[in-house]
């Protein structure tokens, strides 16, 4: 399952979102989910209704797996998981331009810069298999 409580998208947003998501992400405990994906991060914007909701807001009320997504660096991902307030953190837009995103992270490389937004649902070879990997400067 997956929630967009700070989302902005076709209008979404209301005064009460906060108690909505709540509601629905505790009542959703019932279900064995085998994780909760949760866009909190506000890289696509925020719908200002209210204050942004966090991962730990739904930590407190969803005991399963807990995942966050939407604007995360490796340093931001890292510390909401060393503070316990999710399982699992995704990344969209940094694989895309970078294909071995995990072996950078896993050894601090720096990132190709971001794809041009442009070319995300491109049909062609550019934006999906043009990204090169890591190299050492020669």
């Amino acid at each position: 399952m997956r929630l967009s409580p700070n989302g902005v998208f076709n209008d979404m947003g209301s005064p009460d979102s906060r108690e909505t998501f709540l509601y629905v992400a505790e009542q959703l405990n019932g279900y064995g989910l085998a994780y909760l994906h949760v866009m909190d991060g506000l890289a696509f914007g925020f719908h200002e209704l209210g204050e942004p909701m966090t991962l730990g807001e739904f930590r407190q009320v969803f005991s399963r797996p807990l995942m966050g997504n939407c604007g995360y660096t490796q340093e931001t991902a890292e510390a909401v998981l060393n503070q316990g307030e999710a399982d699992l953190i995704a990344f969209g837009r940094p694989f895309i331009s970078n294909p071995d995103l995990v072996a950078r992270f896993a050894h601090n490389w720096p990132l190709n810069p971001p794809a041009d937004p442009a070319i995300w649902y491109s049909f062609d070879a550019e934006g999906y298999i043009d990204f090169p990997p890591y190299q050492e400067a020669a």
